[in-house]
């Protein structure tokens, strides 16, 4: 998959600057009598070209680029973060931009905010805000100016940086079951293209909802701001969050879903497997070899010693990280609508059994006080006001 991205991409810079220079020839023909102006005029389209081109691998590239290194220190502070945060979810993120045209030097263009967004330097189009019927993909849409002639190019970048591929194959729903308890759940995705998000929503990507989206369906949540913006979002009611997940064209991830996106396959190159065998834990094929070690579940004994993050964990076998661990996430579930929770979470100790994979709780969607959680009576020993309930969201792409 990577491989097919990285071909992609050059294909499609090159079909942009063959497009946009046959398109100046077009729109010039009058022109070509003044040999100065059509040369200046090329120029400049080819440096807001060469332009589009280093953008677009500046936001896939994200944290790795030489770039980001020469500006984060100021884009920190411009952002009002101190704490540390996985720096890859700066990754197709329009904030990135906005602080390389703002804090890099020598650069030849600039991005023309909009004025109709409280002039936001980008727009957020999705299906469900965009008039434009043949918008497929999510992404940011942003104007950049020349410099030195005020020409100007439209760029549309698509957000898939933060999205895995679910392999096509059996995989099995919840908890191991014995043979003499009845046959597991078992289901496939072969003839299906599923993307799941890798990570749970962030404030940041609420901030953009709350400022793009419909305001009818985000009344009420508040943007974040500095340490707060990488984050999961975890102030949303399950209304809301369905709605979120829609605004971006996709669905709430489904629990079966992350169970076949988390449970360790005892043989990967066994597409069919007579049985779905599996380890309760993510990173080990074995039950037996459980570790307390907050790198692999974020419990609540890892509070005193470092602090929490988002991807505090590491990834799954599929890629999806804090799948234990960390805030609570809520899935649906159509199998079993009343096991909706993942409990497993900073709220338990190292020991709780609710530290295992395909075991899950109950959440009503409304509030978030101990009533509104059922944990069949393995209720956690905390003395808070309110808990916090992170999501992902996930896509299928037709044939």
């Amino acid at each position: 998959m990577k491989n097919y991205k990285r071909f992609i991409v050059p294909v499609a810079v090159c079909a942009v600057v063959i497009g946009a220079i046959g398109y100046y020839f077009y729109k010039n023909q009058k022109n070509l009598s003044n040999p100065d102006r059509f040369i200046q005029e090329k120029a400049a389209y080819l440096r807001l070209i060469q332009n589009s081109s280093e953008i677009h691998k500046l936001w896939e590239a994200g944290e790795e680029s030489r770039e980001w290194t020469l500006i984060k220190s100021d884009c920190f502070k411009k952002l009002g973060i101190s704490q540390k945060f996985d720096e890859s979810l700066l990754r197709c993120h329009p904030l990135l931009l906005q602080c390389h045209a703002e804090f890099s030097k020598n650069l030849t263009y600039k991005i023309i905010n909009v004025e109709e967004y409280e002039n936001s330097a980008y727009r957020l189009m999705t299906k469900s805000n965009s008039s434009y019927q043949g918008l497929r993909e999510t992404g940011v849409a942003l104007t950049i100016e020349d410099l030195q002639s005020k020409k100007r190019m439209d760029l549309f970048l698509t957000d898939q940086c933060h999205e895995v591929y679910l392999e096509q194959r059996a995989y099995a729903y919840g908890e191991p079951v014995d043979a003499k308890d009845g046959d597991d759940y078992r289901f496939d995705n072969f003839n299906r293209h599923i993307y799941l998000d890798n990570h749970l929503v962030t404030n940041s990507e609420i901030n953009d909802w709350i400022k793009f989206g419909n305001p009818d369906f985000t009344r009420g949540l508040k943007s974040k701001s500095g340490d707060d913006l990488f984050l999961p979002a975890v102030d949303l009611n399950y209304s809301q969050i369905e709605n979120y997940c829609s605004f971006k064209g996709k669905q709430v991830m489904l629990a079966h879903f992350f169970d076949a996106a988390t449970f360790l396959p005892m043989d990967l190159a066994e597409k069919i497997p007579k049985k779905n065998l599996r380890s309760p834990y993510y990173w080990t094929k074995k039950a037996s070899e459980y570790k307390a070690d907050c790198n692999l579940i974020y419990s609540k004994d890892c509070v005193n010693k470092k602090g929490y993050q988002l991807n505090s964990t590491g990834p799954s076998w599929a890629g999806i990280h804090d799948s234990m661990g960390g805030v609570f996430e809520v899935f649906r579930n159509p199998i079993d609508p009343e096991s909706n929770l993942k409990a497993s979470s900073f709220y338990f100790d190292s020991k709780s059994s609710w530290h295992k994979l395909g075991f899950r709780a109950g959440w009503n969607g409304d509030g978030f006080d101990l009533r509104d959680f059922d944990f069949r009576g393995l209720n956690p020993f905390v003395a808070i006001d309110r808990f916090q309930v992170g999501f992902r969201c996930m896509r299928e792409v037709l044939p």
